[in-house]
C-alpha cells in the first residue's frame, strides 16, 4: 500500500527522461559501443543492422500543447564524433497509426529531434520529423513504401535530414538550427504510441566521422 505513490512517480519520471540499461556488442560500421535505452521487449544486433521492440503506449514526443512529454521510446544510441553523418534502411512492422522507426539525435529531455519511417493517420508509411526545443515541432513529408533509407548528418549545431528509396537520389526532408553540446547521442528508436508495441528494423547502416560539405546535398 505504501509503495504506490512511488511507483506511479516513477511512471511519471520515467516518461520524462530516457534511462540507459546496458552496453551491447558494437557493430561492424559504428565504432563505438552502443547503449540500451526505455526496456526494449527485445533487440537484436547483426554485423551492419539492428531490430529493436518496443512496448505499447511508448513514444518520444513533447507535444506543443504542453501536456507531460513521454520519452519512453525503446532506443540503442550511441556517442558519436563531433560532425557525424549515419545512414540506415529502415522498415518495421507498422500496425498501428504512430508506430515508428526512427534515427535519433539527443542531447536532453528538451533538445532531440528524430527522423521517423512512421504508420501515419493515413495509414500509409511516411516520412515524418520531429526537432524539439522544449516542444515538438512535427512534419510529415512523403509517403514511401515497405521501406526507406533514412540518413542524419550534424555538423555543428546545423543538421540535415535526408530520404532516400533507393540510397542514390536522396532528398532533403529538413536543414536546421539544434543547440546541442557534446556529447550528443545518436542512433534507433522504436515505438508505438496507440498500439501494443512495434518492431522497427535499421540494416545496412552506415556511420562516418564526418558531416557533408553542402548539408543540403546528400
Amino acid at each position: 500500500m505504501y509503495l504506490k505513490p512511488f511507483y506511479y512517480l516513477f511512471l511519471l519520471f520515467s516518461s520524462l527522461n530516457i534511462f540507459a540499461q546496458h552496453k551491447v556488442d558494437k557493430i561492424e560500421s559504428i565504432p563505438y559501443d552502443l547503449k540500451v535505452y526505455n526496456s526494449p521487449i527485445a533487440y537484436k544486433i547483426g554485423n551492419n543492422s539492428i531490430e529493436i521492440t518496443s512496448d505499447g503506449k511508448t513514444n518520444l514526443f513533447n507535444n506543443p500543447n504542453g501536456s507531460i512529454p513521454v520519452q519512453n521510446a525503446s532506443m540503442i544510441l550511441f556517442e558519436p564524433d563531433e560532425n557525424f553523418t549515419l545512414s540506415a534502411k529502415v522498415s518495421g512492422q507498422l500496425k498501428e497509426v504512430y508506430d515508428v522507426a526512427a534515427l535519433v539525435i539527443y542531447q536532453d529531455k528538451n533538445t532531440w529531434a528524430k527522423l521517423c519511417y512512421e504508420y501515419s493517420v493515413k495509414k500509409k508509411p511516411t516520412i515524418v520529423s520531429v526537432v524539439t526545443r522544449t516542444y515538438s515541432d512535427d512534419c510529415n513529408s512523403e509517403e514511401t513504401g515497405e521501406y526507406a533509407y533514412l540518413s542524419v548528418v550534424k555538423r555543428g549545431n546545423e543538421f540535415s535530414f535526408f530520404y532516400s528509396t533507393n540510397e542514390k537520389d536522396w532528398t532533403m526532408v529538413r536543414c536546421f538550427h539544434l543547440e546541442t553540446k557534446n556529447p550528443v547521442k545518436v542512433g534507433f528508436a522504436s515505438h508505438g504510441s496507440r498500439g501494443n508495441g512495434s518492431t522497427a528494423k535499421f540494416s545496412e547502416i552506415k556511420y562516418r566521422g564526418e558531416a557533408l560539405s553542402d548539408m543540403r546535398t546528400l
